[in-house]
């Protein structure tokens, strides 16, 4: 959705290697979480790349990855696309929130602005949903 504000092939590879490590993060890749792997290679222009959607574990900490971030805008695009990736299988793990919770920590982003950015998330899924209803049954 926004992630063609990353122009930095460094900033490509954190954000796929964060979402790999937040898709793996409840032990199982849901469908959903797969898909948006490979959305998220084609949205940032690495299609080629877009047919492998197997989430290699990291090696590195989460600091490692995203520690290095500092515009503000970047930090943005990296936490609204990986709430959304976390909410994209409808379950919000512990292991998915540890992630988002330090990554809000690393980012140093208030309690107030990580309820916003989670808040905007489930909206978002909301009218999927509403928009999935009316697609198969505009009667609803």
């Amino acid at each position: 959705m926004f992630l063609h504000f990353l122009q930095s092939q460094e900033h490509k590879e954190a954000f796929l290697e964060l979402a790999r490590v937040v898709a793996k993060a409840d032990g199982y890749v849901s469908g959903n979480e797969a898909r948006n792997l490979r959305a998220f290679r084609i949205e940032m222009g690495m299609e080629e790349d877009a047919k492998q959607v197997t989430p290699f574990p990291s090696k590195r900490e989460l600091s490692e990855i995203i520690g290095g971030i500092r515009e503000e805008q970047i930090k943005n695009v990296f936490f609204a696309e990986i709430l959304l990736l976390v909410f994209a299988d409808g379950d919000y793990s512990d292991d998915e929130k540890e992630i988002v919770l330090e990554m809000k920590r690393l980012f140093g982003y208030s309690e107030e602005i990580y309820e916003k950015f989670k808040d905007w998330v489930i909206r978002q899924d909301q009218v999927k949903i509403e928009g999935m209803k009316l697609i198969l049954d505009p009667t609803f």
